[in-house]
């Protein structure tokens, strides 16, 4: 190190830290994009600027000799993506060799460092900087020289290391029957994320399975998400209702977010089973008797009006209000997914009707 102190540094840290900041959050942003348009989903990114007492900590702990500790560590900026599943970790790779300039003699895979008897710390680290096309763009012309540190892991394999990393710290040097345990959880670890690969899997194979059943005109498969969205798509039926709940006073394009759409699925799934149709073929009759649904959506509609809620709710959504008031007459119908008070009004309105 030159001649001046730890402190010292972390002064000058300090002083130039916003541009690592501001450059952690542009590379966040740049790598959330280009995951987007990779088709990548993640769990999260993350992002920060090493913080001045760290760098100072950091700085003393490793004894470092460097005419400049600034420029040299690769770390002050840090992101962080974490995937659903293990083979994704292996795909944002191939993604950030596309988009960055990736330091592979500072770059580290600690799964190649576990023999294949050992478990343990799973994690793989990318040291980048800006490819050449970006570095001579004028937005990015800050952050030209700049190194950040990508670390790409698993929810699991992070949740691992989150617990393991403050076990480990607490007590400093495990005693060896403990480590043990600890490093046999990690084997644990690795095998739920090879199952969860698995299930997705499975579950990618009887979607297309499923829609393979409804191409061929066969209705007599089980309700559930994957099913219902074959049945909706492929035989025109979910274009059909989206019109005929349109011309009853519903209004079923009203923009969603996603994962209210996945809830709504699933919830109209849990409500078709719960009530007794249990197939395509069941749901399929129930929504081809228009007569007898045009007075459950009036029925709806008057429900919505006592709760002031407006007439507006995804397809789904619809199908399983419709559902509930044309078949559960239980003492509490529509709870869950609806509140108590949306089912005390069905219930006044269907005692009003007399339905």
């Amino acid at each position: 190190m030159s001649e001046l102190t730890a402190d010292e540094w972390g002064a000058r840290y300090a002083a130039v830290r916003p541009t690592y900041e501001e450059c952690a959050t542009r590379l966040k942003a740049l790598l959330v994009d280009a995951l987007k348009s990779c088709d990548i989903e993640v769990v999260q990114v993350e992002s920060r600027a090493k913080t001045v007492e760290s760098f100072v900590e950091k700085l003393t702990r490793k004894r470092r000799d460097d005419t400049d500790p600034i420029a040299a560590m690769t770390d002050l900026t840090g992101l962080r993506v974490i995937t659903y599943y293990a083979e994704d970790v292996q795909r944002v790779g191939d993604l950030i060799a596309r988009e960055f300039q990736v330091d592979h003699q500072n770059s580290a895979d600690k799964v190649d460092g576990l023999a294949s008897d050992q478990f343990g710390y799973r994690s793989t680290h990318y040291v980048v900087r800006l490819g050449p096309s970006r570095r001579d763009l004028l937005e990015w012309a800050p952050f030209k020289s700049l190194k950040a540190e990508i670390q790409v892991r698993t929810a699991l394999q992070h949740a691992w290391a989150a617990v393991s990393h403050k076990v480990e710290y607490k007590s400093a040097a495990l005693p060896e029957p403990v480590r043990r345990r600890l490093y046999r959880l990690s084997a644990l670890f690795e095998m739920a994320d090879e199952q969860f690969s698995t299930l997705r899997d499975e579950s990618n194979a009887t979607d297309t399975e499923y829609r393979a059943q409804v191409s061929r005109g066969s209705l007599d498969v089980p309700v559930d998400a994957s099913s219902i969205g074959a049945y909706l798509s492929i035989t025109g039926r979910g274009q059909q209702l989206a019109t005929f709940f349109q011309d009853n006073g519903f209004d079923t394009d009203a923009p969603v977010s996603d994962d209210r759409l996945k809830r709504d699925r699933s919830d109209l799934a849990a409500a078709l089973t719960r009530l007794g149709l249990t197939t395509l073929a069941d749901l399929d009759e129930f929504v081809s008797d228009t007569a007898r649904l045009r007075p459950t959506l009036r029925l709806m509609l008057a429900t919505l009006k006592v709760v002031d809620e407006p007439p507006e709710a995804s397809l789904d959504d619809v199908l399983t209000m419709l559902l509930i008031a044309a078949l559960d007459h239980g003492k509490r119908p529509g709870v869950p997914p609806y509140t108590k008070e949306w089912s005390a009004a069905l219930r006044r309105m269907r005692d009003e009707s007399g339905t």
